[in-house]
């Protein structure tokens, strides 16, 4: 099992970490949705400043750097109510030169134990279906499919 040290993000990583985000999300509506670059990169930034008006110190919501002791391997970006007892990952990134190689597996078993201590009894996500490596590595965690959208291109 890998080591992996979930570090807590500072405001200026916070910055840096949201701008890549963004960037990142878009490219994922533009991939899964078919949406144009433009109208992606407006999507993205509305949903960030809908699910964080005060940024970093928006209740709930939580940033992680992911660590192997000696650097990063990756980004977690959680939302966990302890009095809903819920947990949602918005983002969960490995690097792609540490992709395959555990850090997934080590990063969901910590955020696990840590949510476990506050008394969260259900983490849910959401995956874009054509993403089968992404959802086939959630089932095999654990997760399981409770609901589906689904599109017909007229």
């Amino acid at each position: 099992m890998k080591e992996l040290n979930l570090v807590l993000m500072t405001e200026e990583e916070f910055h840096i970490f949201i701008e890549s985000e963004g960037s990142r999300y878009a490219e994922s509506l533009c991939k899964y949705k078919g949406l144009q670059r433009e109208e992606a990169l407006k999507k993205a930034h509305f949903e960030t400043q809908r699910l964080l008006p005060h940024g970093i110190k928006t209740p709930f919501h939580t940033f992680y750097r992911c660590c192997n002791w000696t650097e990063d391997v990756g980004t977690l970006w959680i939302y966990a109510n302890e009095k809903k007892k819920q947990a949602f990952i918005y983002q969960i990134t490995i690097f792609e030169g540490y992709q395959r190689k555990g850090y997934g597996k080590a990063t969901l078993r910590e955020i696990e134990k840590i949510l476990r201590k506050q008394k969260i009894d259900t983490l849910s996500l959401n995956v874009f279906y054509e993403n089968q490596r992404a959802y086939h590595f959630y089932k095999e965690m654990g997760f399981k499919t409770v609901s589906m959208t689904m599109k017909k291109e007229l």
